[in-house]
């Protein structure tokens, strides 16, 4: 099986297009360019699956006490968000515990190749570091501690990560010894000085749990664990990746600063679940809170509420570059754990697949070659963004950022869909040369915003009515008073086409945020069936609109910050795509020359006083010699251009330009 995408993620870096051949499970070859492809994507990109190896449970499902039935519910709804390995982790309870616990993961590994074994996350922890974990259970790691837990058989053929403080009596020996065991220890839940986790370094640590929770803070004098785990070149420093646990400031000098960190999520049970959910952890009840976050009764954090992949949105929307949020939660745990068949789009490597949106959304995922099961979500734009449920309560400088975030983020998604507005641009442009007219057909937000696209063109380009033709769900009033039973119209629609007896040799743009709007998909499915050029701006990908036009532009803005208020960054990309297309069609048209309108009409006294300066800028003479110019050819500075620049007459210049279907710089460069 072949899967080809506009892009693809390869030894870090985004490049495309591209794609992946799978066989038997693994990556056989990749493949740069254009190939013929079994699955062939036609937006978003590819990369490996994620790999979360901090992850008590979620959906429900306790990694401590999780049935065989809850761990294939857990697996299968992690793959559906991408992530396809997983280290279960268990917290500090008593060693009988721990050891059924390990017995559960055994047999749940022999049925998932996704779990990759067993985190445990203490008992050697430091009591005043110790947070949701249950003080009376908490060890020391000596010898004793260390032969009763290694002497059970199934933690010794689980057992593949262990947090541990480094300042605890006896810790350093466990750490040589759990070393020689196969076993990667990490630092964390930890009092520890600089120098107490440097020295664990030395013993053979090689990760840190969670820097700058549980341990004391990053200080310019005492750098404390942070310090130690952001720096030293020995260490991966795992960081949950919600903005609540660690401020997402820091999460964005964290990843700047350090080229091993690795995002994790510390995911507990009621990740995943409707926020306000209520579940056991740890022996007490957690709750799901804002923003995704696991609380205890009295407000004390228990854990994270999200998975890994929107951890992985949070961090590029906190300004983390998506290349590295992606590497470090793909090849960078992949590395630190030496899982040398996971974590890279390359040969020989287990086929768990990612198949991305442009916004960073999960669109489909592939485990070990096999499809994985979607989750059912709303559209992109309908979707709730659960971390914002208390955003009514929060500061206004706070929501006024957010939504210039969401915008910003909305907007980093038309780049990917640049080919897909060319092309369509082009189309346009041939239609308009050979005769034909542009329709826009929209509702509500999106029909505003192609009514306005197309007012704007004539006096900018000096467009004749008729050429560019908006169609508004409602009709012209709706620009003005919203009807919203207007968009179902599809009757209305064809009758609007006829009335303007659109033909074959037009263009038809529809424009729906959601990509289903009965008004413009009747419009578009009218055009096409007459064989007319059709285009589709949509904001959802797979929508029935994009499918029924010929050229799909699928922006995937994703989830509005007010859900489903498609006004806001669908709109915003909508406008910017209306302007690009209709821009570069005017471009093809020769009503632009370099920088400058050079069709405008000169109505106004601004606009003959830009008259004035355009001409000047291109011919380089003087204002006198301009202004008569213009004079003699009404203004038009087109003409004026080539009077002066080839010394002609005003009805000989328009000839001229007519004879090469007033193009300028054909015009021009037939004289030279």
């Amino acid at each position: 099986m072949i899967i080809s995408a506009p892009n693809i993620v390869l030894a870090g870096a985004f490049s495309g297009p591209g794609a992946v051949q799978i066989r038997d499970g693994q990556i056989v070859k990749i493949f740069s360019g254009q190939v013929e492809a079994d699955i062939r994507l036609t937006h978003g990109f590819l990369t490996p699956g994620l790999i979360d190896l901090h992850n008590n449970g979620a959906f429900g499902v306790d990694c401590a006490t999780a049935t065989p039935a809850q761990w294939d519910d857990y697996i299968t709804k992690l793959a559906a968000c991408g992530v396809t390995s997983v280290l279960p982790t268990v917290i500090t309870a008593p060693l009988a515990a721990l050891r059924a616990a390990a017995v559960n993961v055994a047999g749940a590994m022999a049925r998932h190749g996704a779990i990759l074994g067993l985190h445990l996350e203490g008992p050697f922890l430091a009591p005043v570091r110790r947070g949701a974990h249950p003080l009376e259970h908490l060890r020391l790691p000596d010898v004793a501690a260390l032969d009763e837990l290694l002497a059970m058989p199934q933690m010794r053929a689980v057992l593949r990560l262990l947090t541990l403080a480094p300042e605890l009596p006896g810790a350093l020996e466990a750490i040589k010894r759990l070393a020689a065991a196969g076993v990667t220890v990490s630092l964390g839940h930890t009092d520890a000085t600089a120098a107490q986790m440097s020295a664990g370094a030395d013993a053979g640590a090689r990760m840190v749990t969670h820097v700058f929770n549980a341990q004391p803070p990053l200080h310019h004098r005492a750098p404390g664990p942070p310090g130690v785990a952001l720096s030293d070149a020995r260490l991966f420093p795992c960081l949950i990746a919600d903005g609540v646990h660690v401020d997402p400031m820091l999460l964005k000098l964290a990843f700047a600063a350090c080229p091993r960190a690795i995002a994790v999520t510390d995911s507990i049970v009621i990740a995943g679940l409707e926020p306000g959910a209520v579940r056991e952890f740890g022996g007490a009840p957690a709750r799901l809170g804002p923003q995704g976050v696991g609380l205890r009764a009295d407000g004390t954090i228990a854990g994270a509420g999200i998975t890994l992949d929107e951890g992985v949105r949070r961090l590029i929307a906190y300004g983390v570059a998506p290349e590295t949020a992606l590497a470090a939660a793909t090849s960078r745990p992949a590395e630190a754990m030496g899982l040398a068949d996971r974590g890279r789009l390359a040969p020989g490597q287990r086929a768990d697949i990612i198949w991305w949106g442009d916004d960073f959304s999960v669109q489909r995922v592939w485990t070990a070659g096999a499809a994985a099961p979607t989750r059912a979500m709303p559209r992109g734009t309908e979707a709730a963004r659960a971390e914002l449920a208390d955003l009514d309560a929060r500061p206004t400088l706070e929501i006024i950022r957010l939504f210039l975030a969401q915008e910003v983020a909305a907007q980093s998604a038309l780049n990917a869909v640049a080919p897909a507005l060319a092309a369509l641009a082009d189309a346009v442009a041939a239609r308009l040369q050979a005769g034909g007219r542009l329709f826009y057909a929209g509702a509500g937000t999106s029909g505003r915003l192609g009514l306005l696209d197309a007012v704007e063109c004539g006096p900018t380009f000096g467009l004749p009515p008729g050429v560019i033709v908006p169609l508004l769900a409602g009709g012209v009033e709706a620009f003005i008073q919203a009807a919203e039973g207007a968009e179902d119209g599809t009757d209305a629609a064809v009758a609007a086409l006829r009335a303007h007896n659109f033909t074959a040799a037009d263009a038809l743009v529809g424009i729906a945020a959601s990509g289903a709007t009965p008004f413009t998909l009747a419009a578009v499915r009218y055009a096409r069936g007459l064989g007319a050029l059709t285009g589709a701006i949509v904001n959802n990908p797979g929508s029935p609109l994009a499918e029924a036009a010929e050229f799909s532009v699928q922006i995937t803005s994703g989830p509005e910050v007010i859900a489903g208020s498609t006004r806001l960054s669908a709109g915003t990309t909508q406008k910017i795509a209306l302007n690009t297309l209709s821009s570069t069609v005017m471009l093809r048209q020769g009503k632009v020359f370099g920088p400058y309108m050079v069709d405008m009409r000169a109505t106004n006294e601004k606009l003959r006083r830009r008259a004035l300066r355009m001409t000047m800028d291109i011919t380089g003479a003087d204002e006198a010699a301009v202004r008569v110019a213009l004079e003699q050819c009404r203004n038009h500075v087109k003409t004026a251009v080539l009077m002066l620049l080839r010394d002609l007459p005003a009805d000989a210049a328009a000839q001229k330009l007519e004879a090469v279907k007033f193009s300028l710089r054909r015009a021009l460069n037939a004289e030279e």
